[in-house]
Parts: C-alpha cells; structure tokens; sequence
C-alpha cells in the first residue's frame, strides 16, 4: 500500500495553509501592536519617569521632548518592520514556491 501521508506528515493542504496564514497574521499584528503602543509608551514613560523627575523643565519643554522621543520609536518600529518585510519576506515567499511532489 502507497504511504498516502506524504511529506505534510498527514497534514492535509488547507491545514498547512492555515498554518501559514496564522503565522502571517501573528507576525503583523505584532509589528502593527509595536507601531501604535511603543510610540504611546514612550511619550509617557519619558515625560513621566525621566524628564519630570530627573531633570527641572517646564511642562512644555518635557512634552516637547516626549514628543521627539515618541516620533523617534515609532520610526524604530516602522524601520524593524520594513527590514523584516524585505528580507524575512524573501525566505518565506522562496519556501511557498517550492515543488510540492
């Protein structure tokens, strides 16, 4: 009798497509989680943590220092996620691609 199993390891093909579509769909809701609350942390933690106890400003100042602050997480997050999406993105759609016997 023929091993009617293959090389999925009995998966069927929806199962290993939804496999795939799970571990897409974790991966940008994590980027997409960093990119609204990591700005959002940031401004506070900075303004209430660092720049209010730390060091003697005006409200203004520490706001506008947060600000920057924020601005400048959020372009970290964005800058992870475009790094992943150009080369994580690369190995991921070279395995989809592959001959399925």
């Amino acid at each position: 009798m023929a091993n009617k199993k293959g090389n999925n390891g009995g998966r069927t093909q929806q199962q290993i497509n939804d496999s795939k579509d799970y571990s897409t769909f974790k991966v940008v809701f994590f980027y997409c989680s960093l990119i609204v609350f990591l700005p959002v942390a940031t401004f506070f933690l900075l303004k209430s943590t660092v720049l209010e106890r730390f060091f003697t400003m005006s409200e203004v100042t520490t706001n506008i220092y947060s600000a920057v602050g924020a601005v400048v997480a959020l372009h970290l997050a964005l800058g992870l996620y475009i790094y992943r999406a150009y080369f994580g993105g690369a190995l991921q759609a070279s395995d989809t691609y592959k001959k399925v016997d």
